[in-house]
């Protein structure tokens, strides 16, 4: 069987994937010999210039550019690592991954005890699974920023609700503004071009972060987009039967009842909703990352 190999890409770490996908990346440029990569039986995180080829050129044993050598080369200290490669561990004192345990939370053939290994190997610093850190609020503002429209990933519970609270610490200084330049009352419940302009800024970010959010709890992020077309679907059904209704014998209680329904089932989806984003994440890798 192949080495299974991960890198890390930004702040995620990726993998496994095969010596030809390495390959692939790497004459992509997703991969430098800077990246850092590592592969079961090594020690840490290493640079991939010392054990890939780059530049389009076989390397000086022959092989071709992007395969790894079948022993670790390159400039090395004393505990197998590039001294880059260890001050990069010293910065982010997080385990490496293990290539059993990706099978483990894959559900390949392991046991209970190996997934709780695996969950334990997959932990941060901060107890949290290493692809979703805990973020403090500027942290949380830049990476939901940054990931605009990420709807793939995961996302801690202090990432989603320190991004929530600066989308209201905004709507709120937005509404001072329009109150302060457009005379919009701050009671009142239209809405000022300022306030406008930022909530559109941030709807999108708002969303991915929240659909990321249920991926660190292994939840589909259609919770989120079903329930928009939920409300689609219970406002052409109440149109549909509006009409019938008022020719029933009790019309004005067969219509609050229609009207209800729906507030009733929204009001149970906020709380269900509410139970999810204070749910902690994962421990280890789910089918969302």
């Amino acid at each position: 069987m192949a080495v299974a190999w991960y890198y890390v890409d930004g702040e995620a770490r990726v993998g496994p994937v095969s010596p030809e996908e390495i390959a692939r990346l790497i004459a992509r440029g997703r991969i430098t010999p800077q990246s850092y990569v590592w592969r079961q039986g090594l020690p840490g995180w290493e640079e991939a210039g010392a054990h890939f080829a780059f530049g389009g050129v076989p390397d000086a044993l022959g092989r071709p550019a992007g395969m790894p050598p079948e022993m670790p080369g390159g400039k090395a200290g004393a505990g197998g690592m590039s001294p880059r490669a260890a001050r990069y561990l010293r910065q982010h004192p997080q385990p490496a991954p293990m290539e059993t345990q990706a099978r483990a939370w894959s559900g390949s053939g392991a046991g209970a005890g190996a997934g709780a290994g695996a969950a334990t190997a997959q932990t941060g610093p901060d107890g949290l699974y290493v692809g979703a850190p805990s973020r403090g609020f500027f942290g949380a503002i830049a990476a939901c920023f940054r990931r605009y429209f990420g709807f793939s990933g995961r996302a801690s519970r202090s990432e989603y609700w320190f991004f929530l609270l600066f989308t209201i610490l905004l709507g709120l200084v937005a509404g001072f503004v329009d109150s302060a330049l457009f005379g919009v009352p701050l009671a009142d419940e239209d809405v000022g071009p300022v306030g406008a302009i930022t909530s559109l800024a941030v709807i999108f970010p708002m969303l991915a972060v929240t659909w990321r959010r249920l991926h660190d709890i292994g939840r589909s992020g259609w919770w989120v987009g079903g329930f928009f077309l939920g409300m689609i679907a219970s406002g052409f059904v109440t149109v549909a039967l509006m009409g019938p209704l008022m020719l029933s014998p009790n019309p004005l209680g067969s219509a609050m009842l229609l009207m209800l329904l729906p507030g009733a089932a929204a009001l149970i989806y906020a709380i269900v909703m509410l139970v999810f984003m204070c749910t902690r994440g994962d421990p280890g890798p789910n089918r969302y990352g």
